[in-house]
């Protein structure tokens, strides 16, 4: 005898939309439901969700969420609808609650032209620094270093000085009749219109120091100096040495104390 199976259905009661996506959510984590798609948009929810499931007399079907539920459902909304999942899936619940900050393409491109700007100003400041901290290193240099005067030609003050060979050595003495070693170096610069001071410590005093002679520089002998002499060449001088003596190109018999030009 035939028995009437009645058939299952849902048990009577209020429909509720958050219910029915947690029920849904739930069964989706099961290996024999496949979730299908959520879409959560301002103005309401539309979920659909397609699956096989074993029904009691073992025929499949197709169940479906409502197509689009709005403000008019009175309890749905994208937000609870996100947190209803969440509940199902806790790693998307994360994912969904970071905050997403993007940054405008020509914002970025304003700073970074600042930040260049702003570093090529410091590096011309630095510069500009670096050559005045030069400049005035130079001028120190130059104060404390005096660039001396070019020698005087060979042709000059050498060539007047071997004029005069063969004069004798006179003590005092300032003219071709007889000279001493300052009255011969005064003498011979004047004749190149050089004014220069009478005595060799005089002279010494006046002079511009410098350490590498030239022809036509002084030669000067201890400090004050007692002797001076015309430089020509290495080891070599014109000058009137002392009484018995005649002015010519004689050695630089012992180490000069130094060396000077006008």
């Amino acid at each position: 005898m035939a028995q009437n199976v009645p058939g299952r259905h849902r048990a009577p009661g209020r429909f509720s939309a958050i219910s029915e996506l947690k029920t849904i959510a739930k069964e989706s984590a099961q290996p024999a439901v496949k979730g299908a798609a959520i879409v959560a948009a301002s103005g309401g929810l539309v979920a659909s969700f397609a699956g096989t499931a074993n029904a009691a007399d073992g025929s499949s079907s197709v169940v479906a969420a409502p197509a689009a539920v709005g403000p008019a459902a009175g309890t749905l909304t994208a937000g609870n609808a996100l947190s209803a999942i969440g509940y199902a899936n806790p790693a998307l619940k994360q994912a969904t609650s970071q905050p997403v900050v993007i940054e405008d393409i020509a914002v970025k491109a304003r700073r970074a032209q600042q930040k260049a700007a702003e570093e090529a100003a410091a590096k011309a400041a630095a510069d500009r620094q670096a050559a005045a901290e030069r400049a005035s290193r130079s001028t120190q240099r130059a104060a404390l270093n005096p660039v001396p005067a070019p020698a005087p030609s060979a042709s000059g003050i050498v060539g007047i000085a071997q004029s005069l060979f063969g004069i004798p050595y006179v003590y005092g003495g300032t003219t071709p009749s007889g000279f001493d070693c300052s009255g011969f170096t005064s003498y011979v610069y004047r004749q190149a219109g050089i004014s220069i001071p009478r005595t060799a410590s005089a002279q010494q005093a006046a002079a511009t120091p410098v350490s590498s002679p030239s022809p036509g520089d002084l030669v000067f002998f201890g400090s004050p100096a007692y002797h001076v002499g015309i430089y020509v060449s290495p080891g070599r001088m014109i000058d009137a040495q002392r009484p018995g003596t005649v002015t010519g190109n004689h050695s630089i018999w012992t180490t000069p104390s130094g060396y000077g030009r006008f």
